[in-house]
């Protein structure tokens, strides 16, 4: 497969999995690290995070108001972090980095949260692109060292 069309399938994917939580694009990075050559390892990179913070920034707006989330649960799990992110301003970044970096909390309610606590759109955009450059960064590594084709 050419470098562009895995550049433009992983962003497609990972597009995807930012709104569809069944969709795992840490499994697609995998196997796409595994058959790619390690040329090819940092435009995954580029494209899978790409892909996640367009899906996570809709996701953001979502909360802003367009979304309406179905059952008790959303609701109370949204409620928790929307509550934790008022009452604790400066923490909001750091949760939002957490959240993309480790996935917890899971950075879909996360996304929906930041954006239903008005947080900073550029914040939000900046602090979740790079936790999201780092959980992708060591999923994308894990294949290459295993092939041993992967310096640094």
């Amino acid at each position: 497969m050419s470098l562009l069309a895995t550049w433009l399938t992983t962003f497609g994917v990972a597009l995807l999995s930012a709104l569809v939580p069944v969709v795992n694009i840490e499994i697609y990075l995998l196997g796409a690290s595994a058959l790619a050559p390690s040329a090819f390892m940092v435009p995954l990179l580029i494209a899978a995070t790409a892909g996640q913070m367009l899906g996570k920034t809709a996701m953001y707006y979502m909360g802003m108001g367009a979304l309406k989330l179905p059952g008790t649960r959303w609701k109370v799990a949204m409620e928790k972090v929307n509550s934790h992110m008022e009452q604790h301003p400066r923490m909001g970044g750091a949760l939002v980095f957490a959240s993309a970096s480790v996935g917890l909390p899971p950075f879909y309610i996360m996304s929906v949260a930041a954006g239903a606590a008005r947080m900073n759109l550029a914040w939000f955009i900046v602090l979740g692109s790079l936790g999201r450059l780092v959980r992708f960064g060591v999923i994308v590594a894990v294949p290459q060292l295993v092939k041993g084709g992967f310096h640094f």
